[in-house]
């Protein structure tokens, strides 16, 4: 009983407003310590794996963009290019298509 008199009536270093902010370093800092840490080998791996995607695709988007590129680039000349008509035409219909489907799987 004289244990907690002495805890209520001891001071405070920290303001009463500032007591929220140390809380939350507080606990901050408990979560940190639950956390599990890679090891230096899982972190060279999983980078090895994000940059190759990151590689992987820009390298695709490039390519989409390039070919969609000059598909338009060649349809909007003064005689239009037979390939890039075809490849629009393509488009178009593997877009079709998935539309098609799409619509078929939610029902």
């Amino acid at each position: 009983m004289a244990n907690q008199q002495v805890v209520e009536n001891k001071a405070s270093r920290f303001p009463a407003w500032l007591e929220p902010v140390r809380e939350y370093f507080r606990d901050t800092i408990g979560e940190l310590r639950k956390v599990h840490w890679p090891t230096r080998m899982e972190v060279r791996n999983l980078s090895a794996i994000v940059l190759a995607v990151t590689i992987a695709m820009a390298l695709l988007l490039g390519g989409f963009d390039f070919v969609f590129n000059q598909t338009f680039v060649g349809i909007l000349q003064p005689q239009p290019s037979l390939i890039a008509i075809a490849v629009l035409a393509f488009v178009v219909l593997v877009v079709l298509v998935l539309v098609f489907f799409a619509g078929r799987e939610g029902r």
